[in-house]
């Protein structure tokens, strides 16, 4: 066994294929790059007439075991979009009640 069959481990694409019947085919294939994989669903796909929706699936982060401190970085990540998200949803509502509040305004008849 060569070194780089195992340092250089072979990523997993999902495609979706078309066939020159018509027919679309969802499948997964594992190689090197998107050029290989490509060139590996028309091998084994000798009736393809197109490859779409080539995605490269990140199965080696997903499995991998995070430390706890990768994991307390994730969460304090995770914490920072929920913040930012709160204060656009605060901001969006505030600008609304002051939109309602010249509208109110607006509409009042004048003596």
């Amino acid at each position: 066994m060569k070194i780089n069959e195992i340092a250089n481990t072979l990523k997993t694409y999902r495609a979706t294929v078309k066939l020159n019947n018509g027919a679309w085919v969802k499948t997964s294939v594992e190689a090197e790059n998107s050029s290989h994989a490509t060139q590996l669903l028309k091998h084994l796909y000798l009736s393809v007439s197109s490859v779409t929706e080539l995605t490269e699936d990140a199965i080696d982060e997903a499995t991998a075991t995070k430390t706890p401190q990768q994991l307390q970085v994730k969460s304090l990540a995770d914490q920072e979009v929920r913040l930012k998200q709160q204060k656009k949803q605060l901001q969006a509502r505030q600008a609304l009640t002051k939109a309602q509040a010249k509208m109110r305004d607006a509409s009042k008849p004048i003596i």
